[in-house]
């Protein structure tokens, strides 16, 4: 099993063309397989962010891919579903409609969607993803690798995430509550993609880590911080353990990687092949912050008594905060409500699932995780 990691220090379309089909080449990719194919190609377009924000897949990293497909006489079809806006708005704002425009790019409509299994699932054996994936041959992932609340990170494996329709995602945290079975999750919907035949066969994940994200992600809250990479490979698993492996995070702490390597749907560590360029010296210190295990809010009595003793809550800030109830809109469990005070909305934290959407869709970084009571007690 392997994974290119190859030095890119810009957002240049013709250097990144160039980086990524070295690196394709490494893998062996058969570049035939391109020619008159319908490829889906799914970006992170979260919400609407400016490229320097490393909240997005970065436009011009897109368009990058989006030629190599032209260039092989592939038929680049764009498919991404933003949690909260509509992909319209979201391409608009972060320059996507004037590439798509430009090259000719088809825009699926995610909305119409077909149910995909996964007998051999830990939890979650079905999911809706978008019908136009029955008529592509090839499925390119290309995620931004950044922090986040609630899974640590986010890169290939969550990416595929997006591929459900809008506000329906919200709905997923219903299910799955905790920081472990949202990872379950997150794992039976990518053995789905792998295993079932009315998706693409071949996927391949090209990873934007030109610029990453740390901090308080995967939103506007976290800080875009300069990596100079790019991670190919065909297993999701494996390129998110060789660019954590980079960035400096501790891998136990990303519950998608460690059961991930668990349910064997990626080799263990000593048996995957990561190849570097030369250029990439080793490793920088990049350090999401920690929400907290999430695992108590399984238990309902514990989840009552120590949830906000063990469990950072999000908090919205009344300086950043323009009541614009994005997140009231995105909370799945409805905990989020009109202002009582006029400044910031109001938060009923018994209700509360700490599933973070509200911080990661807020347009003005107004929301940021508090430390648990008990945390701040034992300092």
């Amino acid at each position: 099993m392997k994974v290119i990691v190859n030095e890119c220090s810009h957002y240049d379309v013709e250097a990144i063309k160039t980086k990524v089909i070295a690196a394709l080449n490494k893998l062996s990719f058969d570049f035939s397989k391109l020619y008159n194919a319908k490829v889906a190609l799914k970006p992170n377009l979260l919400t609407s962010a400016s490229p320097e924000s490393a909240v997005i897949t970065h436009p011009v990293f897109f368009k990058a891919i989006v030629q190599i497909v032209k260039q092989h006489g592939g038929i680049p079809v764009l498919v991404e579903s933003p949690a909260v806006h509509s992909l319209q708005r979201v391409m608009k704002k972060t320059g996507y409609d004037a590439i798509v425009t430009e090259e000719d790019v088809l825009v699926a409509d995610t909305s119409d969607y077909i149910v995909i299994h996964n007998d051999a699932a830990h939890h979650f054996k079905r999911f809706e993803v978008p019908k136009i994936l029955t008529e592509c041959d090839i499925l390119i992932n290309i995620p931004k690798f950044k922090t986040h609340a609630l899974t640590h990170i986010t890169c290939a494996v969550k990416n595929l995430f997006g591929t459900i329709h809008g506000m329906k995602k919200s709905q997923w945290h219903i299910k799955a509550k905790t920081k472990d079975e949202f990872a379950h999750m997150l794992l039976d919907l990518y053995q789905a993609y792998c295993t079932d035949n009315a998706v693409p066969k071949t996927i391949v994940h090209i990873v934007d880590a030109i610029t990453m994200m740390e901090g308080d992600g995967p939103g506007p809250s976290g800080r875009p911080a300069f990596l100079g990479v790019i991670g190919v490979s065909y297993n999701a698993i494996a390129v998110d353990y060789a660019l954590s492996q980079l960035a400096g995070f501790s891998i136990d702490n990303i519950p998608t990687i460690i059961m991930g390597f668990k349910r064997g749907l990626c080799s263990i560590p000593q048996n995957i092949d990561i190849i570097k360029d030369s250029e990439i010296s080793g490793r920088i210190s990049i350090t999401p912050k920690e929400a907290g295990s999430t695992k108590i809010l399984g238990i309902p009595i514990i989840n009552r008594i120590l949830k906000n003793l063990l469990v950072a809550k999000p908090l919205p800030d009344p300086e950043k905060c323009t009541l614009c109830y994005q997140c009231k809109q995105i909370c799945p469990v409805k905990a989020i409500s009109t202002s009582k005070d006029g400044k910031v909305p109001w938060y009923d934290y018994s209700v509360c699932i700490r599933c973070y959407c509200c911080m990661e869709i807020c347009p003005e970084s107004a929301i940021s995780l508090t430390k648990p009571l008990l945390q701040r007690i034992l300092k």
